[in-house]
């Protein structure tokens, strides 16, 4: 049914007709008004549940932050700890000649597969040896040629990768020598009487002869002890012999017993000892 009413205007004008409100049955089985309240209700718990997801999300995100907070200035917040190594170092030969190549293997356990190695000697890098590449056998080389004889301590660093930590290797002595050689016959050398002249050349790994006044020929020693007689003592005397340099020492055998003798030399910074055969009648 619909309800005329008449309202005047405030200033006393003509009355308007209008019609009145109203609301719209409704409809839809249950009580009145219950898909109305059951649909508002799906909505708010839908609501709900957006802003949980939304407070989750929030919360991890705090949570990062506050990781990221805590790190060390500079510096990323702490990831999953990577995997310990071990790095071994072996030398192709030592001790080895001086002038001759030198290879140096690094092994790295368990093989990463990537990553770098570092050859170090003593505090110096070796040269063109600073990042050797690590291959799927865990495995990096470097090759170096040493000059001249002297002491050498290499250690090897693995770089570590993404997925393996670093480590470094213990320290390789590595020696490298002279050859020496001896000039003239040792069974020989004491038929001229108590003068025994023993000459002896060093040499590289090619055979070149490297004798010469920069390098310091020095007696240690001679065994047996040749008691009464004196043991030999001091530097041997660099000289030329034609187109052989070599170095000489003149031995006194006066006293010795008769005998083979093993004289033991000192060649500048090689760490090995050299020796030569003497013999008195």
């Amino acid at each position: 049914m619909t309800t005329i009413r008449t309202r005047p205007y405030p200033d006393g004008g003509a009355a308007v007709t209008g019609r009145a409100a109203t609301m719209p049955p409704i409809t839809g089985p249950g009580r009145p008004g219950q898909a109305s309240r059951t649909r508002l209700r799906l909505a708010v718990a839908a609501a709900g549940g957006l802003l949980a997801a939304g407070m989750i999300m929030l919360a991890a995100v705090a949570a990062a932050g506050a990781a990221a907070d805590r790190a060390p200035h500079g510096e990323p917040a702490l990831g999953p700890a990577r995997p310990g190594t071990a790095t071994t170092l072996t030398s192709g030969a030592t001790p080895s000649t001086a002038g001759g190549v030198v290879t140096y293997a690094a092994t790295v356990r368990p093989a990463p597969g990537g990553g770098t190695v570092a050859f170090t000697d003593g505090t110096t890098r070796v040269p063109g040896c600073g990042a050797q590449p690590v291959d799927n056998a865990g495995t990096a080389t470097c090759q170096v040629a040493y000059p001249g004889a002297g002491a050498h301590a290499i250690t090897a660093a693995y770089s570590g990768d993404a997925r393996h930590a670093a480590s470094t290797s213990a320290a390789l002595a590595q020696q490298v020598a002279y050859r020496m050689q001896m000039l003239g016959n040792p069974a020989a050398s004491g038929t001229s009487g108590p003068a025994v002249s023993v000459r002896v050349v060093l040499l590289d790994a090619a055979g070149t002869n490297v004798s010469g006044p920069g390098i310091t020929l020095t007696v240690t020693g001679v065994s047996p002890s040749p008691s009464p007689g004196t043991e030999p003592h001091g530097t041997l005397t660099a000289v030329n012999l034609g187109l052989w340099p070599c170095y000489q020492l003149t031995i006194n055998t006066a006293g010795y017993p008769a005998g083979s003798y093993t004289v033991s030399f000192a060649a500048g910074n090689d760490p090995t000892t050299h020796t030569a055969q003497v013999v008195v009648p």
